[in-house]
């Protein structure tokens, strides 16, 4: 029996059912007069509607999206983009808290304030305490003497006096005393104390020594102190006396008051009362409830002087609750200005035009973070051709141009024509540090191997020849293979000074590094921004001649003109053909709870990222040179079935090779 009693688990209580128990009593609480202390009120309870508020001219939700849903799931799902928010509120959640939070009419009391004692002061304290006095009025002094070190003035010599240096203080209760010092060190403690409030008067005597005068105190004890001049001497005299009239003047007050405030207290009091309360009734009675009120509000008072209740701080406890918003990083303005490499030309027909590259290049900014190894932006695609180089290629396909073709479909309340040549961007960084990269990657038209098509931008000699070979080529490649692309070089800078996100300003971009046709993916990218600080591993990569002109800048707040990544126009937006438009790219904020986000604004952005193709036991073709696989998004599994038209979701990767190349040596890209 002892051991079943030792093995009897314990038995298990469940908390009060609340509801239950308010139902079960319900009559006997009802009935009680503290029933205000355990039910809830009421009309606690009160909703209202707080318009949703969006820094779009127009809903992120596409039209007709909610009718098109076929689950209820995604309607539902659609309605929280667009709906306005139901906040509830508590009228009586202020009495929810702590006691010492309770709404009190009463206006709070300030702090106790902090006294200083003498006995506290720190000794190395550069600035003496009692130096507070001089600054609200109080009389203050201080210089050399010499100190008779007796205290009778028959007994004191020539030789006896020693120089020190004496400082006259106020103190906090108004007294004043005259310390000395062996230096001007008054921060020290003094080697002694002269106290004015016992001291009856000052005089001169010059029986010892020249400019000496006495200082006679209660006790019948005396101080000899002389000065080096009798101007000096003068002085100390003249504020020691008017010290002593203070101390003799602030007496004789304190004593006068002290005899007639018993007196005329309780006369006044009773006159004033019976005169108020035979006059004027109602005036008295409500004389006498604020006595007592003001009685209640000092008890309350008294008790919020508390130290230990001044300590605690509730700030925080109940957050105030706003409705979620878009968040945003660190924001940063990238300009794109100009890209040159020094093989140029005129590539008019009749060579009649500016001077230019004498083929279209196209630039793509991201960002790199090689401290978590991973890209953390999408891709901004720039084009910064001259409208006569980018006339070589006007006839292809522009499905792979930013902004152009069927890539706009959709897009509402804005020229197209503005959308296709971009220029500037606004990147967001969460989490700003020094191992952030700006990261430009340069293409071109198809032609061949890139080691073959970057050789003559890397030589500086005869170079209008080269241009015009290189013309050549590239008028024939674009007219054939003008869709495709091709890597060609790249280029990165850093983006911040610190972790605060102090933008480098003054860093400019790298030279143009070919790029390899081995290290085409973000891994190997983040493999080369690792040892971009070696100058001993950089210095051996192959450069191509030529320079990439990016300037950042910081966002101000009503910053206008600019579109999200979905092509939605901000509301501050001129919509007009020569409006210069910005592009917002957007942030892959990194996965951790920190800066987790509620989803805002509707948002359909999907990335495709083709790994690799293997298409080695093909023997359809002999001899495979170029190799291209376009993505593409249908309605249907239909062999007829047409691709649909969607924003920047056609991606097109290329297998390039030299055109000796056997297919297994293809690269994708």
């Amino acid at each position: 029996e002892l051991a079943s009693r030792k093995c009897a688990k314990p038995k298990l209580i469940e908390p009060i059912d609340y509801e239950n128990v308010i139902v079960q009593r319900k009559t006997q609480i009802l009935n009680d007069a503290l029933r205000e202390m355990l039910l809830f009120p009421y009309d606690d309870f009160q909703t209202s509607l707080l318009k949703r508020q969006s820094r779009y001219i127009r809903s992120t939700v596409p039209e007709n999206a909610e009718k098109e849903a076929q689950s209820l799931f995604v309607t539902e799902c659609i309605k929280t983009y667009n709906s306005d928010w139901h906040v509830v509120n508590y009228r009586f959640e202020d009495y929810s808290g702590e006691f010492r939070q309770l709404p009190n009419k009463v206006t709070k009391p300030e702090k106790l304030p902090v006294h200083l004692y003498e006995v506290d002061e720190e000794a190395d304290k550069d600035e003496d305490a009692a130096s507070l006095g001089s600054q609200k009025g109080g009389i203050t002094k201080q210089g050399w003497l010499y100190k008779g070190n007796m205290n009778s003035a028959i007994s004191v010599t020539m030789r006896s006096f020693k120089r020190r240096f004496f400082h006259l203080i106020q103190l906090g209760d108004g007294s004043y005393n005259l310390n000395f010092y062996k230096d001007e060190k008054i921060s020290k403690e003094p080697k002694g104390s002269i106290f004015l409030d016992s001291c009856m008067g000052v005089v001169q005597n010059n029986k010892v020594r020249r400019f000496a005068f006495e200082l006679k105190m209660q006790d019948k004890s005396s101080y000899l102190l002389a000065a080096d001049s009798e101007l000096e001497m003068e002085e100390w005299i003249n504020t020691l006396n008017k010290i002593l009239q203070l101390n003799f003047e602030a007496a004789m007050q304190e004593k006068r008051n002290g005899e007639s405030h018993e007196d005329d207290e309780q006369s006044k009091l009773e006159s004033s009362s019976s005169s108020f309360d035979n006059y004027y009734p109602e005036i008295a009675k409500s004389t006498r409830e604020a006595e007592i009120k003001l009685k209640s509000e000092s008890r309350v008072k008294l008790f919020a002087l508390d130290p230990d209740a001044q300590k605690l701080d509730f700030s925080g406890i109940e957050p105030e609750v706003k409705p979620f918003e878009e968040k945003f990083g660190k924001k940063i303005l990238v300009k794109c200005n100009d890209l040159a490499f020094n093989l140029q030309s005129c590539v008019a027909e009749n060579e009649e035009g500016p001077t230019t590259n004498v083929e279209p290049f196209f630039v793509t900014l991201s960002l790199f973070d090689i401290k978590n190894n991973r890209k953390i932006s999408a891709d901004f695609h720039v084009d910064l051709n001259h409208a006569s180089v980018r006339q070589m290629i006007f006839n292809a396909s522009q499905q792979m141009l930013n902004g152009s073709g069927d890539s706009l479909h959709g897009v509402q309340d804005i020229h197209e024509t503005v959308l296709q040549y971009p220029k500037q961007g606004i990147f967001s960084v969460t989490c700003p540090h020094t191992d952030i990269f700006l990261v430009a990657r340069i293409e071109k038209v198809l032609q061949g191997s890139i080691t073959h098509c970057a050789e003559p931008y890397m030589k500086s000699s005869d170079s209008s020849k080269a241009a015009q070979k290189v013309l050549k080529n590239a008028k024939q490649a674009c007219q054939r293979l003008g869709q495709y692309r091709m890597p060609f070089a790249w280029a990165a800078r850093t983006l911040f000074k610190d972790a605060s996100g102090t933008l480098d300003k003054n860093a400019r971009f790298s030279p143009l590094f070919r790029q390899d046709s081995n290290k085409l993916s973000n891994e190997d990218m983040l493999k080369l921004l690792a040892d971009f600080r070696k100058p001993e591993k950089m210095a051996k990569l192959p450069v191509i001649l030529g320079n990439l002109d990016v300037t950042i800048d910081n966002v101000s707040p009503d910053f206008p003109n600019y579109v999200n990544s979905s092509y939605i126009p901000m509301k501050q937006f001129e919509n007009s053909t020569k409006t210069l438009i910005t592009f917002e790219i957007e942030e892959f904020v990194p996965c951790i709870p920190k800066h987790t986000q509620p989803f805002t604004i509707y948002n359909n952005h999907l990335y495709v990222y083709p790994k690799h193709l293997k298409y080695d036991s093909q023997k359809s073709f002999a001899k495979a040179r170029n190799i291209a696989v376009c993505i593409e998004f249908k309605d249907s599994d239909e062999e007829d079935s047409l691709p649909l038209k969607v924003s920047l979701l056609i991606f097109v990767t290329k297998c390039v090779c030299c055109c000796s190349a056997p297919p297994s040596k293809s690269r994708v890209l």
